[in-house]
């Protein structure tokens, strides 16, 4: 994968694997939000909708039955929109089709970093074990939302 910056946006160019991991996350995603599964209580649903109000319980379920759907339906259409976009290996974004890759790339390692326990001070090797394969993707999200970030800003 690379990552250039082009006077109207950047371009992502990606091998056929790469932009079909990313179409299946980008997918898997948006069904996942659009059901809804992440239940009331799901460390994952907190850390995508956090509390508004941590210290008044009442404030926070009004703020979050006005607020959550819409953002939920956002994230859903975001994340069909960026898998969408990888109809070919050879991806155009404008600055605003940019920003909307680096939020669904931003949700996803949300999601993926929630169910891994993913901490600041976290220095073990994850190269090994059951989760290994789920750590490189994560770190190749990081990676690849990282490099869209630094192109944008040159």
């Amino acid at each position: 994968m690379k990552v250039t910056r082009r006077s109207d946006g950047l371009r992502l160019r990606l091998d056929p694997v790469e932009s079909s991991i990313l179409a299946t996350l980008f997918t898997d995603l948006a069904d996942a939000l659009a059901a809804d599964a992440f239940g009331t209580g799901d460390p994952i649903r907190d850390r995508l909708y956090p509390s508004a109000y941590a210290d008044d319980e009442s404030a926070a379920a009004d703020f979050r039955s006005m607020t959550e759907n819409g953002l939920r339906d956002e994230r859903v259409q975001r994340a069909r929109d960026c898998a969408d976009d990888l109809s070919a290996d050879d991806v155009q974004l404008d600055p605003e089709s940019a920003d909307r890759w680096i939020r669904a790339l931003n949700d996803l390692r949300l999601v993926l970093g929630t169910r891994l326990g993913v901490a600041e001070d976290d220095d073990t090797d994850h190269q090994f074990g059951p989760e290994a394969q789920d750590w490189a993707v994560y770190h190749w999200l990081t990676w690849l939302q990282d490099s869209m970030v630094d192109a944008l800003s040159r």
